[in-house]
């Protein structure tokens, strides 16, 4: 613990000596070579390097599988750094013992239940500490009520978090079926490990871990016990009432995919390959490169990443920040790029009335979000006249505020929007005994709502179902999880979408809109952890984090925006572009209605012989030109798309 916290005092001067930790946030990448592959290897050298009898520290991994000062072992072939250490070290799950969000959680719920308190620290520990957990359990030393909190704050091991030791070290024994960090932890020093015919020699002469291929390390299941996570139901007054309440399932949410249909596992996504392989260690200096997945480990939560590194010297975290940087990088990338799509169509409607249909559609294996319930994606609907008036605005958000119009309880999900203070939240709410809304994870006895958007191919006929259902609310929505027939109705279920519609009354007579649609993310809303903060006075976890969370900047990662123009008199099934009114009468103007997701970039009007009349402004063709002053007869709309086609309508002038 001191020698942590003394070399946590000194991060800032190493990285302002070398430079090497200073780069940009915007840039996932590192290339560690020579002296910043050295000065790395240096600060590794801080981890964690207990031995126990089944784990050992991942600071003694550090000799062979940090960066390498020649440059051509664990890099890619533009020459950035795959290190496991480099990637592994500023992720959610090497700092997970020492996450200060889930260590005042920890310290709520044993507040409200502090008979159980040392028991709920034992759940929770298995898989924020597993090094520390199962060395305490399988050489005996827990205590008679396992492992807890005040055991994780002396424990090396257990601080190390998710460590190397903690995966590679997971027997293929019913992975499947296991939860709640019942790890099958090998009893004989095996690392298991994705290469084929690993050469032994080193690492077990340095660790005494021996390298075994396991097959299992490739597959999703190796991910089940600490993704499928259940609590057991407690009533008001604390007393257990039988009931098992799954709390987070997000591997169940991938077997009931498409995803696991198709063979993409966890890894895929969280661990993607190095193209062509790398080099795995960099001693000896014969290893040829092989297989390689990158130690990214990326979820959604670019919030507690940033927290942590403003924080990271109060809470003795050993990466640095371009670390940090680098990993909140590739968080917000996966999330704006990997996570999600958004489409936006107007429909038709009666005049003074606009109605838009948006569609949400997830692209990850399990839900969006999926994980810790706190988690959240909302939408943002803006629609705006030509000349900038904002006409409508549901899901703004502020940062002492949250979500404008989200109801105090919890937000229904809705098929229909037409009113501000209606806003789409796909989350997750479950309710203690009396049907009340809770954030305490022990009193969890109902599911409320969960319309978090499906993966594709997720059916509810699937075995898995009872544990991952939809909230009720979900449920009743025929446009939730069902593809759309050509014809317009409902279709099967396993679209992996929900679609919902924006009808907007509009008095202020504008012809033409724009509709703006912006998909967010949040991983701790003010509102989930206020409950949590009324015991900051009992508990220095809880009040450190709030102040940490107070300081920190929590606006949500945008993940999608889309926008689209919409137009009065719009009919959906028309597919060329018109005028209206056609004939039009002296004194009337004219406007030109394009078909869904079209759009003009110059305008002409022309006589029936082709001659050009005038150019007249996009906007004005959308809202009405004065056609007064030309004669009766035969002329052409002549229209320049965006896109670079070219389209012609004709009209009458009477």
């Amino acid at each position: 613990m001191t020698r942590t916290t003394i070399f946590a005092f000194f991060l800032p001067l190493i990285a302002v000596s070398t430079g090497v930790f200073l780069t940009s946030a915007e840039d996932p990448h590192k290339k560690f070579k020579g002296d910043d592959a050295a000065m790395m290897r240096l600060r590794m050298g801080e981890l964690c390097t207990e031995e126990g009898v089944y784990f050992t520290g991942s600071g003694n991994c550090v000799n062979c599988h940090a960066p390498d000062p020649a440059g051509e072992a664990l890099v890619d072939g533009n020459g950035h750094t795959v290190s496991p250490v480099v990637d592994w070290q500023a992720t959610m799950m090497a700092n997970s013992a020492r996450d200060p969000f889930w260590k005042a959680k920890v310290a709520h719920e044993g507040l409200v239940n502090p008979e159980h308190r040392e028991s709920i620290e034992n759940v929770c520990t298995a898989c924020h500490a597993p090094q520390g957990f199962h060395e305490a359990h399988l050489t005996g030393s827990a205590g008679p009520n396992g492992y807890t909190m005040e055991d994780l704050a002396d424990d090396a091991l257990g601080l190390d978090g998710v460590g190397c030791a903690a995966c590679h070290t997971i027997d293929d024994i019913n992975l499947a079926g296991r939860s709640n960090g019942d790890l099958p932890i090998n009893p004989e020093n095996v690392a298991w490990g994705g290469f084929e015919n690993p050469w032994d020699g080193l690492m077990s002469g340095q660790t005494g871990f021996i390298p075994v291929y396991g097959e299992h390390m490739r597959n999703s299941e190796v991910c089940a016990s600490c993704h499928s996570l259940y609590v057991h139901t407690q009533d008001l007054a604390g007393e257990e009432t039988g009931q098992v309440y799954f709390e987070q399932t997000t591997y169940l949410e991938w077997v009931n995919s498409a995803f696991n249909a198709e063979n993409v596992q966890c890894q895929g996504c969280h661990m993607p390959l190095v193209e062509g392989g790398a080099i795995a260690a960099t001693q000896p200096n014969w290893l040829f490169p092989q297989r390689f997945g990158k130690h990214h480990l990326v979820g959604g939560n670019a919030f507690m990443l940033k927290l942590m590194r403003e924080n990271a010297v109060a809470l003795e975290l050993s990466a640095s920040p371009a670390q940090f940087d680098s990993t909140i990088a590739r968080t917000e990338r996966s999330l704006q790029n990997e996570s999600a799509q958004l489409k936006v169509i107007q429909l038709q409607s009666p005049a003074g009335e606009w109605a838009f249909e948006v569609e949400v559609k997830n692209e990850t294996g399990h839900k969006l979000p999926s994980g810790y319930p706190s988690r959240m994606v909302f939408l943002e609907f803006i629609l705006t006249s030509l000349s900038g008036d904002t006409l409508f605005h549901s899901g703004k958000w502020t940062q002492e505020d949250g979500v404008i119009g989200r109801d105090v309880t919890y937000e229904p999900h809705w098929n229909e929007i037409s009113s501000e203070d209606q806003v789409q939240v796909y989350e997750t709410v479950f309710g203690d005994v009396s049907g009340t809304p809770t954030q305490l994870l022990e009193r969890a006895s109902l599911l409320l709502k969960d319309n978090r958007v499906p993966p594709r191919g997720f059916y509810s006929n699937h075995v898995t179902y009872d544990t991952v259902r939809f909230g009720p609310m979900a449920e009743l929505d025929f446009d939730f999880n069902h593809y759309r027939k050509e014809d317009g109705s409902t279709g099967d279920e396993g679209s992996g979408t929900d679609r919902l519609v924006y009808r907007i009354t509009d008095v202020s007579g504008s012809k033409s809109v724009e509709a703006q649609v912006r998909l967010h993310y949040v991983a701790v809303p003010a509102r989930w952890v206020s409950g949590m903060f009324e015991y900051a006075g009992q508990s220095e976890a809880i009040a450190t984090f709030e102040s940490m969370f107070n300081a920190t900047d929590r606006t949500p990662v945008l993940m999608k925006a889309k926008s689209v123009n919409g137009w009065m008199g719009y009919i959906g099934e028309v597919e060329q572009w018109r005028v209206a009114p056609n004939p039009v009468a002296d004194g009337k103007q004219i406007r030109l209605i394009p078909p869904a997701g079209e759009m003009a970039e110059e305008v002409w009007l022309t006589d029936a012989n082709g001659r050009v009349i005038r150019e007249i402004s996009v906007h004005e063709a959308m809202n009405g030109h004065h056609v007064s002053d030309l004669a009766s007869g035969i002329y052409f709309a002549r229209i320049h798309q965006v896109d670079g086609d070219w389209q012609e309508v004709r009209w009458i002038r009477m």
